[in-house]
């Protein structure tokens, strides 16, 4: 990294909270819910990897003998393969829309937990994620010192015990699950053969399976998380308004 101009001191994230009058608000009812909506994308996601076999296997058999694919059973696989992108599309579309929400409260939480220690709003956390080409890394970087605020004052090893594998590993699935479901369906739009619709096919399978590690990886960083800002909370009356 450069170097940057010397500036205020900043506070370390595992600093005590500081008491200004602001309360964290509890963020479990909303991790509940995001961890079941985790579950149900993970259900479509499954059918997606489903149907993306299908596709692949029905190229394959139509590649290696014409006239062993029908016209009707070729109908048949593209409207399995419409279907399950659309059913995984609106599940992931109402698991992000509660994620935004979650994701605000508790990076909120971790402003109250280690004043300064990011001089990025929460608000702004969010409209990360829709900016080109920041959404690719600040949101994490966003969530990393969210991780670090929330972590238990009385943990000298909070690095070893509370590290940051599970936020970057979560957010590299996530991350290259977009670029080849992204890939695969460029691919699937201009395909004009069969062996460009099973390559297309191939990129959209690894994609899904991709989706179905990173809503596993997303669950266990939203439970974790929450966790941990409740045990913080516990710590100091300045923060013990977090309730579940």
């Amino acid at each position: 990294m450069s170097a940057v101009p010397a500036g205020p001191p900043v506070p370390s994230p595992d600093a005590g909270p500081v008491a200004t009058g602001v309360r964290p608000r509890s963020a479990v009812g909303l991790a509940v819910a995001l961890t079941a909506l985790f579950v149900l994308f993970i259900g479509g996601s499954a059918y997606a990897v489903y149907a993306d076999w299908t596709t692949w296997a029905l190229m394959e058999r139509l590649l290696s003998d014409p006239g062993a694919v029908g016209d009707a059973e070729l109908g048949r696989g593209e409207s399995l393969f419409l279907q399950a992108s659309s059913v995984q599309t609106r599940a992931m579309i109402v698991a992000c829309v509660v994620f935004i929400f979650w994701f605000r409260r508790v990076r909120a939480n971790a402003r109250v937990f280690a004043q300064g220690a990011d001089a990025l709003a929460s608000g702004v956390a969010v409209g990360a994620r829709f900016a080109a080409p920041a959404k690719l890394w600040l949101p994490s970087r966003i969530a990393a010192t969210t991780w670090l605020s929330s972590r238990p004052l009385d943990t000298d090893d909070g690095s070893r015990r509370f590290p940051l594998t599970l936020v970057n590993v979560w957010w590299g699935a996530f991350v290259a699950a977009r670029v080849l479901g992204w890939c695969g369906g460029m691919a699937y739009s201009l395909a004009q053969s069969p062996g460009a619709v099973r390559h297309a096919a191939t990129a959209m399978l690894a994609g899904d399976v991709l989706d179905i590690v990173a809503a596993v990886l997303a669950a266990l960083f939203v439970i974790r998380l929450t966790a941990m800002q409740r045990t913080r909370s516990a710590q100091s009356p300045a923060v013990a308004a977090v309730r579940p």
